[in-house]
């Protein structure tokens, strides 16, 4: 696990803000927050195709629902890193869905820092199969 500095953003403006939910929720990467303790504050569209849960289901519920059985330390270690200010990039690792089918997801973990840097809570992005589950696109001829 590799962990990066990360700056904070800066402010953004009330359509910047509505921009940038349009951009998470038409995503196909799932993209998930949660408190720093763990605790899943925001699931997107593709979050809820990927784990199997719609977000009415999972917001609120430990980020522990979705580690796989055999990995039991691994969120403590990948919080433990945001909590300091790192970040974890391009980790590949098993989680499971709803249904208790374990998929391979390649996840990058940041820190959410209010505008002093303090870490208010974590992002989770491209959390997304490294093998595709759909034959490749055509490029445009």
């Amino acid at each position: 696990m590799n962990a990066a500095p990360h700056a904070p953003a800066a402010a953004t403006s009330p359509a910047q803000s509505a921009l940038l939910v349009a951009l998470v929720d038409s995503s196909d990467d799932a993209i998930i927050s949660k408190t720093p303790e763990g605790v899943i504050t925001t699931w997107n569209r593709a979050a809820a195709e990927m784990y199997g849960y719609m977000a009415e289901e999972i917001v609120g519920q430990p980020v522990s629902r979705l580690i796989h059985a055999d990995r039991p330390d691994e969120m403590v270690d990948i919080l433990s890193a945001i909590r300091a200010g790192g970040r974890v990039d391009h980790y590949e690792t098993v989680r499971v869905r709803k249904d208790g089918k374990a998929i391979n997801v390649s996840l990058t973990v940041s820190p959410i820092l209010d505008e002093g840097g303090r870490v208010v809570g974590v992002s989770s992005r491209r959390a997304r199969s490294p093998t595709p589950t759909r034959p490749p696109s055509r490029s445009p001829a």
